[in-house]
């Protein structure tokens, strides 16, 4: 098994590096309504669920048009922060945190 650090040599349990192997790769589903929930993922771990076959469309990655809306959203994001500055005003107990030109306050006690 190559995924696996070649300092263990023989010493370890292939059929749990496999499961996790598959479990890791069900949690990177570009769809997150497709991505298993944390419990699902303990008990496939654990081995007290079966893991299912994942099964890859590869269309979808050479398909950038699904991606075009998330792509848009993280350069919007990526402009905005460039453009950010924060602003800390302290009180005895409570301090105000400003950021860039949006009404976004946030009170830390």
């Amino acid at each position: 098994m190559e995924l696996v650090d070649p300092r263990l040599g023989t010493e370890f349990n292939e059929e749990e590096a496999i499961r996790m192997t598959k479990v890791a790769l069900l949690c990177t589903n570009s769809s997150p309504a497709l991505r298993p929930t944390m419990s699902e993922v303990v008990n496939m771990l654990e081995g007290r669920t079966l893991v299912p076959e994942l099964i890859l469309d590869p269309s979808i990655f050479a398909d950038e048009s699904r991606f075009g809306a998330v792509k848009d959203q993280f350069n919007r994001m990526q402009s905005r922060s460039s453009k950010t500055t924060t602003i800390t005003q302290s009180s005895d107990s409570t301090s105000t945190v400003w950021i860039g030109s949006s009404s976004t306050l946030v009170e830390h006690q």
